[in-house]
């Protein structure tokens, strides 16, 4: 349970989120997702991640170490974030949790304007911030979850 909580946590950090329904104008279903407003399109691979608060651990680029005070290790090996140029998006992350290999997901829908985007979510958990920014092909994000605070980075291919 512990070792699920920490790896949801990991994710929801680098799982860049989004997924949204739209009331529109058609009473009986959503609205289709709107489209970005800027071209952000294309895939973004996982570059840097950084604990913002009580985790020991870290580094520069990836693959990356974190401990908690338990003695619990989560290493982050990988990943990518897909933005469609249909405003919606697909995020993997290879992990592994104390030796055990797991592949963390996100998906759902989102949208830029100028410097930002904001991401909805399919999944409840794990999930990432629901707002990033991007600068020259890096799109950056930031988010906490029980209690375990997270930076990433993933850089345009």
């Amino acid at each position: 349970m512990q070792a699920r909580r920490f790896i949801n946590s990991a994710l929801v950090t680098l799982a860049l989120a989004a997924a949204a329904c739209g009331g529109g104008d058609d009473a009986t279903g959503p609205s289709p997702s709107p489209k970005p407003s800027s071209n952000v399109s294309g895939t973004y691979a996982l570059s840097q991640v950084r604990a913002l608060g009580k985790l020991g651990g870290g580094g520069n680029g990836i693959p990356v170490t974190f401990l908690d005070g338990k003695g619990s290790q989560l290493t982050i090996s990988g990943g990518s974030l897909t933005l469609g140029a249909d405003g919606k998006f697909d995020l993997k992350v290879q992990t592994s949790f104390n030796g055990s290999a797991l592949t963390l997901t996100d998906h759902g829908s989102y949208t830029a304007s100028g410097s930002s985007i904001a991401f909805n979510s399919d999944k409840a958990t794990p999930r990432l911030s629901p707002s990033a920014s991007m600068s020259g092909g890096k799109v950056t994000a930031t988010s906490k979850f029980y209690g375990a605070s997270f930076s990433i980075d993933m850089q345009k291919k």
